[in-house]
């Protein structure tokens, strides 16, 4: 069922990402879950950059847990909501990148709406797009230690988020595709999601993703 390594069409996998990703209005309704709780506890609304981290931390921890709940996240119709139609379009194998990849569009989603609530649907979904898919790829070609590769990733998010977005987000599916699926990467993580990822790698991987998004949004890029 797994499709072969080179055979990954972006176009293809762009439309299935974006056919499963979580809506901002979805986004809108899972943080306010979580204002309602900080507030319930904290008695005041997050409004402080530092009341938005803690948030931050919560959504993130999330979607870095439901990453890495299994080698094969297509197992786990019930825990990721889309893994059906991902399976449908794509097959096992793609489907696997194509959750990964729908989880952190949704850990951003939710950051962005934390962060720029007052945006417009669509700009949430163009930075949303951007944030993941970019921060997701660039550091996966990088090396050196983690705190490192993060700086890199949010200078290079930053370029980013500076081009036209219907031609950035197409160009990032198009690397995410060759990246997600390299035989080199592959090689270095042979337990995991489709051909190259581990449930920790995967961990590790959203986690990241979320603390360049993070960092972007509270305007912290240095």
């Amino acid at each position: 069922m797994n499709q072969a390594v080179d055979e990954i069409d972006p176009t293809r996998l762009q439309k299935a990402v974006e056919a499963i990703a979580i809506t901002p209005e979805a986004a809108a309704e899972l943080v306010g879950g979580y204002r309602a709780t900080f507030k319930a506890k904290f008695e005041r609304e997050p409004e402080s950059l530092e009341d938005k981290r803690r948030i931050a931390a919560k959504i993130i921890g999330r979607y870095s847990k439901l990453s890495a709940a299994g080698g094969a996240v297509t197992a786990l119709p019930s825990v990721v909501p889309g893994v059906g139609t991902a399976v449908a379009v794509l097959g096992g194998g793609l489907a696997d990148v194509a959750i990964t990849l729908k989880l952190q569009i949704d850990m951003c989603m939710c950051l962005v709406e934390l962060y720029e609530a007052d945006l417009s649907n669509e700009d949430k979904k163009h930075l949303t797009f951007v944030l993941a898919l970019a921060g997701s790829a660039e550091q996966m070609v990088m090396k050196g230690g983690k705190p490192v590769v993060q700086k890199i990733a949010q200078k290079l998010v930053y370029q980013y988020l500076k081009g036209p977005a219907l031609i950035t987000i197409k160009q990032l599916f198009k690397k995410a595709a060759i990246t997600f699926t390299q035989k080199s990467m592959a090689k270095a993580f042979p337990l995991g999601i489709g051909v190259a990822f581990s449930g920790s790698t995967n961990y590790v991987l959203t986690t990241v993703v979320g603390k360049v998004a993070v960092a972007i949004l509270a305007k912290d890029v240095k």
